[in-house]
Order: structure tokens, then sequence, then C-alpha cells
């Protein structure tokens, strides 16, 4: 399925390096996605889940169709990219994530999305601008969220 709905959807975008600073207090929101099976499938095979040795989902587990919290981290890059971008001559690359926690399950059957709140961003100098992102996945008529997590990205024009 992938993306579902850009209903309720902001972005953040800046058209020069120099603007980044600006963004510090800014919310976007991604689209609405869900994970499909077949993509739950390839993602399991991928990293070597299927020969996990004791269940986390089915009858002794979360249930079926469970989303792994490593692939739900994995879509952050595809999910924010869709709602903040710099449209400049420069890459965004991901630095690392900071105090994840996987509150609430989600699965193939969950539409959720990503709400983000750029808490930072460091000057690196000749490196660009580091930008420090609170994120927090909504899962759909859900008051807790599936994930709450802290990336960072280092936006650099080398």
């Amino acid at each position: 399925m992938g993306i579902i709905s850009t209903e309720g959807m902001s972005t953040l975008t800046v058209s020069d390096p120099s603007e980044v600073p600006g963004l510090v207090d800014k919310t976007f929101i991604t689209p609405w996605f869900v994970v499909d099976e077949d993509r739950l499938t390839s993602f399991e095979h991928a990293s070597y889940h299927e020969e996990y040795p004791h269940g986390y989902g089915g009858e002794d587990g979360y249930g079926e169709g469970l989303v792994e919290g490593f692939h739900l981290l994995s879509l952050l890059d595809v999910l924010c990219n869709h709602a903040m971008w710099g449209e400049g001559p420069w890459l965004a690359w991901n630095y690392g994530l900071d105090r994840v926690r996987f509150v609430s399950p989600i699965r193939t059957t969950d539409p959720f999305r990503v709400q983000g709140h750029v808490r930072e961003v460091i000057d690196r100098g000749e490196q660009g601008h580091l930008v420090v992102v609170d994120l927090r996945a909504e899962v759909k008529d859900r008051e807790k969220p599936g994930f709450i997590a802290t990336q960072r990205v280092l936006w650099t024009t080398r």
C-alpha cells in the first residue's frame, strides 16, 4: 500500500542552506502510510527475522501482521523526505537516532503517519547543519503513538 492519504499533511522546506536555522520549533506531518504484507514479508526475509528463534507475532506474541520496530524505523527516511526537504544543491544524511521507544504495536492494517518537531539546528561549519527532530508515529484512531524517536540529519553541501 504505502502512502494512502495526504490528508492533514504539512511540509517544511527551505530554498537555501542559510535558511536551515529558521526551521527550529517548526513542525511537519508526513502522509498517512500502511505497510503491506508483501513488504513485511520482504523485510523479514532481508533482515533474517524469518529465522528468529522465538515468535513475536502470531498466537504467542503481538498478533498477526506486526510490523517489527526496525522496519518502522527504516521507513522514517522515505516518510520524512515527503514532509521536510531543502530545494538546493545539498544532501540530507541520516546521522542517527536517539532515545527510540516503541510505545504500541503497529500492524499492517494500521494507518500511521509521523509528526516531526525540529528541536535544534546545530551549525557544523563547512559540513552544513545538523538538524535534530523529535518524531512521533501517530496511529489512526489511537491515543498512544506507535513509536517516538529523535532523529539527527546532517544537511550538507559537501
